[in-house]
């Protein structure tokens, strides 16, 4: 039994990818949240079952009826980044009890590293899965009405996103809601000179492998995980200038180092984890071909992207 209550952002994208592989029944969960009536809910609304699995660390806070507890703990951003004193100490409970879990999963080395800094007693328990990135690539591009050429960045504006950092970028599209459909958002991924990604912190990083599989080059900091999602596939600080010189090169290194990372093989390492049946439908996805056109286009101006990332 899944909670899917998360439906947005990079948590979302985790749930609802993994339930097209995973035949995983629904928690009947609709309460915010860290909330109180969240936790009345899981004392009250999970049934007896084998497992519970939560795919983020507002985990039940008393017992519940399932027989195995499973987390997913995607980072530790609330211990390892300025925040308020107040939502530090409820992560630091949430996050001390979602390591008593049975099975602790998270989606990269980097957050394995940060999870047994803070809590070095669940070190037996943690199992690295890395999320899939073929999720946009059956999805038919829609076009908008934007000024070309422009980058792009795809996140949220939360501090250590870095998004002020590109305030001298020109052209620059910013998507922070994620309330642009996926047909617009391929589309603006195909279209884009470049993905920029000055994050400061990520479990993972989805939106830089999200760019690659659709022929978008990324540049990005080398922060946290970032290096280890992206490898050689992106430009990082010191190498911005070189993005015209490079660009069908990163698009090809991009295609191909996004296509390491599929939903259908996130799935099967779930399901051992998870210990049910493993997927047996082949993944119906394929990449598509987005052939790009190089600009001549000076990248003087994206020094200021790397200012507050180095």
């Amino acid at each position: 039994m899944i909670d899917i209550r998360i439906q947005k952002g990079g948590i979302g994208t985790y749930v609802e990818n993994l339930l097209k592989h995973l035949p995983l029944e629904v928690a009947p969960l609709n309460a915010p949240i860290f909330s109180l009536r969240e936790q009345l809910q899981y004392t009250r609304k999970i049934p007896p079952c084998e497992f519970f699995f939560s795919p983020h660390f507002n985990v039940p806070l008393l017992p519940a009826r399932a027989k195995r507890q499973i987390v997913t703990i995607h980072d530790t951003f609330h211990l390892d980044c300025p925040i308020h004193p107040v939502k530090r100490r409820a992560a630091k409970l949430y996050l001390k009890k979602a390591v008593q879990a049975d099975v602790i999963i998270t989606v990269s080395h980097f957050s394995k590293s940060r999870i047994l800094h803070h809590f070095p007693e669940a070190k037996d328990k943690i199992t690295v899965i890395h999320p899939g990135a073929d999720h946009l690539l059956h999805i038919k591009p829609k076009s908008l009405i934007v000024q070309k050429p422009y980058y792009l960045f795809v996140g949220n504006n939360k501090p250590h996103k870095n998004l002020a950092s590109l305030k001298k970028i020109p052209n620059l599209i910013a998507l922070t809601d994620n309330n642009l459909p996926k047909e617009n958002l391929v589309w603006l991924y195909q279209n884009a000179e470049a993905l920029l990604f000055p994050s400061l912190y990520e479990g993972w990083g989805l939106p830089p492998l999200e760019a690659m599989s659709l022929g978008c080059p990324v540049i990005a900091s080398k922060a946290a995980s970032i290096f280890e999602a992206c490898g050689d596939a992106a430009l990082y600080e010191s190498d911005f200038e070189k993005l015209p010189t490079l660009r069908e090169e990163l698009i090809e290194k991009g295609k191909k180092r996004s296509a390491q990372y599929t939903w259908k093989e996130a799935a099967e390492r779930h399901a051992e984890v998870l210990a049910i049946s493993s997927p047996s439908a082949p993944s119906t996805m394929t990449r598509s071909s987005t052939p790009r056109a190089r600009t001549g286009r000076s990248e003087a101006t994206i020094r200021e992207f790397f200012v507050s990332s180095t």
